[in-house]
């Protein structure tokens, strides 16, 4: 499961934190096996800001603002892009919430520092319409701590396998 927060809306835009968290959908939590970098905003002078999603920063509890803007163990973008790569490229499957955003920057992201994705175009999976396909599933509040909102997903995403009794994903 993949996860990050960010500073506008689009491809390109400027990334806060990154998390992945590596589990297997029929079984129940994760496995220890993640990544969660906190990125430095001067490696990215030529991706996005938007000031609606400032707005919104400014409106979203302290924790969940300080752990997104604190200054404390940042590390550069293409720096923490290799770092992932190395948990992404053992994946079957790489699921996200939505299809347009996360691995849409993070693709867009990869590219712009001339790295190859570690992922092909068919592992990646949408957990937000499987999770459409139970709407009466209880859903946590998002911490917007990506990777507390990788794991959120994740049981999410078991809990709705389970309750829809699949057994198989290809």
């Amino acid at each position: 499961m993949i996860d990050l927060e960010g500073l506008a809306t689009g491809p390109d835009t400027t990334i806060l934190t990154i998390a992945a968290q590596a589990f297997d959908p029929f079984g129940t939590g994760h496995y220890d096996q993640h990544f969660y970098a906190r990125v430095t905003l001067e490696s990215q002078e030529n991706r996005a800001i938007d000031n609606g999603t400032i707005e919104w920063w400014a409106n979203q509890p302290e924790h969940a603002r300080e752990e997104a803007f604190g200054e404390q163990d940042r590390i550069p973008l293409d720096q923490a892009l290799d770092e992932l790569s190395k948990l992404i490229w053992r994946s079957k499957l790489i699921w996200s919430q939505g299809p347009t955003y996360d691995m849409n920057i993070l693709e867009h992201a990869y590219k712009s520092y001339g790295k190859p994705l570690p992922w092909k175009y068919y592992m990646v999976r949408d957990s937000r319409t499987v999770f459409s396909l139970w709407p009466e599933q209880p859903i946590p509040p998002t911490s917007h701590h990506a990777l507390e909102d990788c794991r959120r997903q994740i049981g999410m995403l078991q809990n709705t396998l389970k309750y829809l009794n699949v057994k198989e994903l290809k």
